[in-house]
């Protein structure tokens, strides 16, 4: 009788576990391909895509992305490939990157890896901030039904 009843609270325990874990919501899916773009001061433009694949972790994502900023008063033009990881915190994603490549632009201490810290507005917008250089307002939008 006694080993039957430390069965049955034994798997009232694991129900109890059980239901627990499915009482907290999985993190969003990010996963995908997005659009993104800062606003820099007036005499440059920043954008570019990004690419965010699922791992194990439902709130970590692997990414690489690909960055322009183009400034024609100063004739200078940087695209610059990078790989990041991209990590759902609470209601938001913080991006961090780090430089692969100098694909055009002449490689610069002064270009700082681009990373970013997002809130996720809906499933297909993030809004935030850049911080490369210095802070600046961004956006990522998710490319058009590009959802891994």
């Amino acid at each position: 009788m006694q080993r039957a009843a430390q069965s049955m609270i034994g798997l009232a325990a694991l129900a109890m576990a059980s239901s627990a874990a499915h009482a907290q919501p999985l993190p969003p899916n990010i996963a995908g391909l997005w659009n993104f773009e800062a606003q820099l001061p007036d005499v440059c433009d920043f954008d570019g895509t990004a690419r965010l694949t699922p791992t194990q972790d439902p709130a970590e994502f692997g990414c690489e992305l690909t960055a322009r900023q183009y400034c024609p008063e100063f004739d200078v033009t940087y695209v610059v490939e990078q790989t990041c990881t991209a990590s759902i915190v609470e209601e938001g994603v913080i991006v961090q990157s780090t430089i692969v490549n100098f694909i055009e632009g002449e490689p610069s201490v002064n270009y700082r890896p681009d990373n970013f810290i997002l809130t996720i507005t809906d499933a297909s917008t993030m809004t935030g901030k850049l911080f490369g250089s210095e802070e600046f307002p961004a956006e990522w939008r998710r490319a058009n039904g590009a959802i891994s």
